[in-house]
């Protein structure tokens, strides 16, 4: 039970700490990268990649390895992470 605990723990925080991320003009794959590292530090891998879905993109997009792109005024974000903790998983 307490790795469930851990899990879902680490995802909020991640979740709030990618939210303070993701501004104007701030690269989409640098705040995934940063998210990603923040799960690492806090304790956990991750479930999945994390996902970001812009405007239209309903939910699960993943950068690409060769495209980014900033956040521009007026997105609307949909930030997805998965957090797991010897196969517990937290998901936000």
């Amino acid at each position: 039970m307490k790795d469930w605990i851990k899990a879902g723990e680490i995802a909020s925080q991640a979740r709030e700490y990618g939210a303070s991320l993701i501004k104007v003009g701030k690269s989409h794959k640098e705040v995934t990268e940063k998210i990603e590292s923040k799960i690492i530090e806090l304790g956990g891998e991750l479930a999945f990649p994390v996902q970001m879905s812009i405007n239209n993109i309903a939910a699960h997009y993943t950068s690409l390895v060769n495209t980014d792109f900033n956040f521009k005024e007026g997105d609307l974000v949909k930030l997805d992470i998965g957090v797991h903790i010897n196969g517990a998983i937290g998901d936000t």
